[in-house]
């Protein structure tokens, strides 16, 4: 679709494993020389692991390109997930052979001898068993009845394991350990490295003929950073970028495309986070920049004046909402209580600091009663708060008038042994005859 666009001859980025495409770094050159080693020596058991999309099958496809000799059979099964009998039907079909019995013993002897006779012709006869992993227990513990055909020098079946990582911890149970032990060579295949991912990159698009790179080097940076050595992911971005490229008609791939297509596969179905966030700020101060010129606005205007009168008759003005009352309204009067102590806070008359009581009064017709009054503290009982305000000597009980005095200015107060953390209490002046 894009390649006349960018001067190329064939995709470069497609995901099928094809060996044209091969780039090998230090561990897939380790893993391809291992599998040839193994099959060319007669080793019997080779087993290369890999994380997902890190080019195991295309290490096979290529070692299947070049293995074109006569003398050699290659048996190749894509689908592991099969029972050992199926294993050994499918060797039989591959090599035409005659399937006399069903019996899995009497098999495998059949195919002992055929497996002499192609030895004695100079043939290699190799199994290469792909997504290992997903292979039964089972199956693998049987694997290695095939081991023991063997001349007293050499294997006569050569069998490659290519599996992701799952296979090594298969390996490690205990009733594989036989299998484990033929095991003659193993390798691992690991992710590339940033400088391999830009080699690899570089190798493609040099295999689909263009000499020079179509991606400016931040955007390669980007796509190289997401697909962490991935050669699989690499290709889907990339090949996500040139078209996304395609259809903006820019050439080169540039920083904005490159974040665009991976912010599509690490967020599907949601606008880039490095475009969105920005917005989403400015947006937010503007809605809080208004609130606050509201809120300055209401309180300039007649309607805030009001408000901050009726806030300071209920002892909650913005300058004294945190004073002792509330914060022992919250602290110390939950459940049933809260009522009573709301209605001892709200009262006209009960709304002074208990830092520094100042005298309030009240006017009975001729008669100017004058108060002390007191937020009651967590602990303190009426006795206390009566001498205290009276300037009592702390040892002396106080006098049962004075209690009644106290209780007769302070309705609230029904039971001189139960006083409310966070109440306000009146004491008025005692009355001189």
């Amino acid at each position: 679709m894009y390649e006349k666009f960018y001067n190329l001859t064939k995709e470069p980025f497609h995901i099928t494993p094809d060996p044209q495409f091969l780039y090998l770094s230090e561990s897939h050159k380790q893993a391809l020389a291992s599998m040839i080693y193994g099959i060319e020596r007669r080793k019997g058991f080779v087993a290369i692991t890999g994380g997902v999309g890190v080019g195991k099958t295309t290490i096979v496809r290529a070692y299947l390109e070049k293995a074109t000799s006569a003398d050699l059979k290659v048996i190749y099964v894509f689908q592991a997930n099969i029972t050992f009998r199926d294993l050994v039907k499918t060797v039989y079909r591959e090599f035409e052979m005659e399937l006399a019995t069903n019996d899995i013993v009497e098999m495998v002897n059949s195919l002992h001898l055929a497996l002499i006779d192609l030895y004695r012709q100079g043939k290699t006869v190799v199994i290469i068993i792909d997504e290992a992993q997903n292979m039964p227990i089972e199956t693998l513990e049987n694997l290695r009845m095939l081991s023991n055909l063997e001349t007293p020098t050499e294997k006569l079946i050569q069998v490659v394991l290519v599996g992701q990582t799952e296979l090594d911890a298969l390996l490690e149970k205990h009733e594989l350990r036989q299998l484990k032990q033929r095991i003659a060579i193993r390798a691992h295949i690991a992710p590339l490295s940033a400088q391999d991912s830009r080699a690899y990159i570089e190798h493609r698009l040099s295999v689909a003929g263009l000499n020079n790179s179509i991606f400016e080097k931040k955007a390669l940076d980007i796509i190289i950073r997401e697909a962490n050595g991935v050669p699989r992911k690499l290709n889907v971005l990339c090949d996500n970028a040139l078209i996304t490229g395609f259809g903006y008609q820019k050439n080169p791939i540039t920083t904005r495309i490159a974040g665009e297509v991976v912010a599509d596969f690490a967020f599907p179905g949601k606008p880039p986070r490095r475009a969105f966030a920005p917005r989403w700020r400015a947006a937010a101060l503007i809605v809080l920049g208004l609130f606050v010129a509201l809120l300055i606005a209401f309180f300039l205007s007649p309607y805030g004046s009001s408000l901050k009168e009726a806030l300071g008759v209920a002892g909650l003005s913005p300058t004294t909402r945190k004073s002792e009352p509330v914060r022992a309204l919250v602290n110390h009067a939950p459940g049933e209580k809260a009522r009573e102590v709301a209605s001892n806070v709200a009262a006209p008359l009960q709304k002074e600091s208990s830092v520094n009581p100042k005298p309030a009064t009240e006017s009975k017709g001729n008669v100017e009663t004058k108060y002390k009054t007191r937020v009651v503290r967590k602990g303190e009982t009426l006795s206390d708060l009566v001498r205290e305000a009276y300037r009592m000597d702390p040892k002396t009980p106080p006098d049962d008038s004075l209690f009644e005095l106290v209780k007769r200015h302070n309705p609230a107060i029904t039971d001189s042994n139960m006083i409310i953390a966070g109440s306000v209490i009146q004491f008025p002046d005692i009355p001189h005859h």
